[in-house]
């Protein structure tokens, strides 16, 4: 009976994550900076009423995961949260508002003949600006389309630019599939 019972709940969980979009093609993700201990505040609305509130999860290998629809005035519009990878779970909340502050995207540079640069419009027909170094952590400020307008630190100075969706990786701690 035990292993009855382990199979199902095997063969349901594997159900459930085959009908769960885990990768976005046509949306900006991110994911929350688990070192903010700052709760995730869900909004109906830009300054609007509190719909949900995602507390700081606890477990090291966890962590939240946004799909942006649009960015506007240091908020974002947003497809859906996930909670992801160990307790996968996805909140919803298509078309609803996060604050940006506290999402992070790290440069994809996956491997070394591919050279990454921020650009200072979103677009590749336009100035590079910085090289970026493989697996940079970088802080989500806006979007436009595929693009993130994103931001971190070198020394003292502060680098803003365009990153490119196709160098962009919405988890903390492994590599993200290319798609050509």
């Amino acid at each position: 009976m035990r292993r009855f019972i382990f199979i199902f709940f095997i063969s349901y969980n594997l159900a459930a994550q085959e009908n769960t979009k885990h990768h976005y093609l046509d949306f900006v993700e991110a994911y929350h900076h688990k070192e903010s201990k700052v709760p995730l505040y869900v909004y109906d609305q830009i300054n609007g009423n509190i719909v949900d509130t995602l507390q700081p999860i606890e477990n090291a290998l966890d962590y939240y995961k946004i799909a942006i629809i649009s960015s506007e005035y240091g908020w974002f519009k947003i497809k859906n949260i996930q909670k992801l990878p160990n307790t996968l779970k996805d909140y919803g909340y298509e078309n609803h508002w996060v604050t940006s502050k506290n999402f992070i995207i790290h440069v994809d540079n996956y491997d070394e003949n591919h050279q990454v640069y921020l650009y200072d419009l979103p677009s590749k027909k336009a100035n590079k600006i910085h090289k970026v170094n493989n697996y940079q952590i970088t802080s989500v400020i806006e979007i436009s389309d595929l693009w993130a307008k994103v931001q971190f630190q070198v020394g003292k100075k502060t680098i803003e630019g365009w990153l490119y969706f196709k160098d962009q990786c919405a988890y903390p701690w492994t590599v993200c599939l290319k798609y050509e």
